[in-house]
């Protein structure tokens, strides 16, 4: 038999023609923490059952990589389904990533408890224990269409009618055939941590691991408020009767996508003037302070609840924390000769508390004004202002709930607002879509349109930018007095027209090539909508363009 060149780590190794990804894992396991999960061939993500055939780069990954991660928590909710399939004879909807876990809802008309909870863990650790092969299967889109519909499972089979592919991917488990966006472990025996826990109702929280590590106690910290708003925005689809993406989908295809941008404006809009009128009742804040992860349209929403404060009788100053970063010739620089501009250290916090304390005492004050292509702060007299009687700060930014830049004003002035895309639109019953997935295509869109930015230059700081949020933002999220999803069901075919062709530029000699097909996958799954009909107030504008409130250089 002939064999093979195999370039792993910079490194050619020889092996037999039709070599096994799981058996050449096999000699590089000692480099990994954990057990390798996952390989890429030539940058593809691909099961470790695959056989080479040709002189090939491969790279391996385990759970504490971000792409054995994806591999682990898809393997997780396919044997999770599994398991409630057979303990319950029902299926499951995958909702939305909540405080490290995934928020599920089990499709029964019967109520259950802790004790159901706990035999559907003890069948998943069956299932695990078994070591039973995943296998996938390419079917057409017609038979696959077909099997979903005799099987009941209308979600998958209607939106598996809006893609033009011939044949898709499916994966089997036993006796269970599913459709997943993304590769799956090749076996059941890799998913052996994790937890489920009881919420309420027919509700449940399912627990992959965090750190890996094996004496982990999963645990899940129970945030009410997002909890609620999941709620709200559940209540909202049924309403309008939209559930999945074959639902948006469907009114796309006929035109009638214009009362659904307009409701879900509305739906917005009031949000965000029940929390004005919130803050209205309270005369005792006079700090409004936003915060939320990147592309969670923190500009907007900033300018939207200074115009409704001002609509309840306010004469609001806004702040943006980033015009108090520390000119670049003050900052303390890495290793690398960069400084993180996401830490606290980079801003100015004693200017910024003095200028805040200064304006409550009804003093005038200069607000600087950061040039960013001179890396300095501006004063100038045009930013001169003064809090009246009737004044309220509305500060917005990253750090906005860091102790450190309103150490000196009592918690009792101060009303929080964490804002973030909680609840996109789900595309089926098994394959959520990402709320960190709605942002990074916001970021790709923006940073082509503002700095020429590629979408492979994005994608590359992504993973950082996530890293910064969970130890910046993330943790202060439970400090929050009121949670804005900044999300719109319609908007997903909205950045569908502009974060596609920019995907489509990653090329496959590209480190990032998998991930972009990995979204443009997911866009196969969205028809595109027309940008004319969005309203120039609205979130989606920060980053397609021509919003009302923020001009693009």
């Amino acid at each position: 038999m002939a064999n093979i060149k195999i370039t792993y780590k910079d490194n050619v190794y020889e092996y037999a023609q039709g070599v096994s990804l799981l058996d050449v894992s096999k000699d590089f396991e000692e480099n990994y923490k954990k057990d390798i999960i996952v390989a890429t061939v030539d940058n593809r993500l691909t099961s470790l059952e695959k056989k080479i055939s040709k002189d090939s780069a491969i790279d391996f990954f385990d759970v504490t990589n971000i792409l054995g991660r994806r591999t682990y928590i898809r393997g997780l909710c396919f044997l999770f389904v599994k398991a409630v399939k057979e303990v319950l004879k029902c299926d499951v909807k995958i909702m939305y990533f909540v405080s490290k876990g995934i928020y599920c809802e089990l499709l029964t008309n019967n109520l259950i408890s802790e004790v159901t909870v706990e035999k559907i863990k003890i069948k998943m650790r069956e299932l695990n224990e078994a070591n039973l092969p995943i296998n996938k299967l390419m079917v057409s889109r017609v038979e696959a269409i077909d099997y979903f519909s005799r099987t009941n499972q209308k979600d998958k089979a209607s939106s598996l009618r809006y893609i033009s592919n011939s044949t898709i991917s499916l994966y089997r488990l036993d006796d269970s055939l599913d459709y997943f966006y993304g590769v799956l472990p090749c076996k059941t025996g890799y998913i052996n941590n994790f937890n489920l826990k009881y919420i309420d109702d027919n509700k449940v929280i399912l627990l992959p691991p965090i750190s890996y590590e094996s004496d982990e106690k999963l645990k899940f910290e129970k945030n009410d408020k997002i909890i609620d708003e999941i709620k709200v925005q559940n209540k909202y689809l049924e309403n309008i009767k939209i559930n999945f993406s074959s639902d948006l989908n469907k009114l796309i295809s006929t035109g009638e996508y214009g009362d659904v941008i307009r409701m879900s404006e509305n739906i917005q809009n009031s949000q965000l003037l029940n929390i004005a009128d919130n803050i209205s009742k309270n005369k005792d804040i006079k700090l409004v302070l936003l915060t939320g992860p990147t592309a969670s349209g923190k500009t907007t929403v900033s300018k939207k609840i200074t115009s409704y404060l001002k609509w309840k009788g306010y004469e609001p100053i806004l702040i943006s924390i980033s015009d108090f970063y520390l000119d670049l010739k003050d900052r303390v620089l890495n290793e690398d000769g960069n400084s993180k501009v996401e830490k606290i250290d980079m801003i100015d916090t004693n200017q910024f508390n003095k200028k805040v304390s200064e304006l409550l005492e009804g003093k005038e004050v200069i607000l600087p004004k950061y040039n960013f292509e001179e890396g300095k702060q501006q004063l100038k007299e045009e930013n001169k202002v003064r809090l009246l009687s009737n004044g309220i700060i509305v500060i917005e930014g990253i750090h906005a709930f860091n102790e450190q830049l309103t150490e000196m004003i009592p918690d009792k002035n101060k009303y929080k607002i964490y804002i973030s895309p909680i609840t996109p639109l789900n595309i089926d019953n098994h394959n959520l879509f990402k709320e960190t997935d709605n942002r990074l295509l916001r970021e790709i869109v923006v940073n082509n349109k503002i700095n020429g930015k590629s979408a492979s230059e994005t994608l590359k700081t992504w993973e950082q930018i996530r890293l910064f949020e969970e130890d910046l933002i993330i943790p202060y999220r439970k400090q929050a007095d009121a949670i804005f999803n900044s999300s719109l069901v319609y908007e997903l075919g909205v950045l569908k027209t502009y974060a596609e062709p920019l995907l489509f530029s990653v090329l496959e000699t590209d480190k990032n090539y998998d991930n972009a097909q990995r979204l443009i996958n997911i866009f196969r799954m969205i028809l595109g909508i027309p940008s004319e009909e969005v309203p120039s107030d609205s979130i989606i504008r920060e980053f397609i363009g021509q919003s009302c409130f923020k001009k693009y250089k």
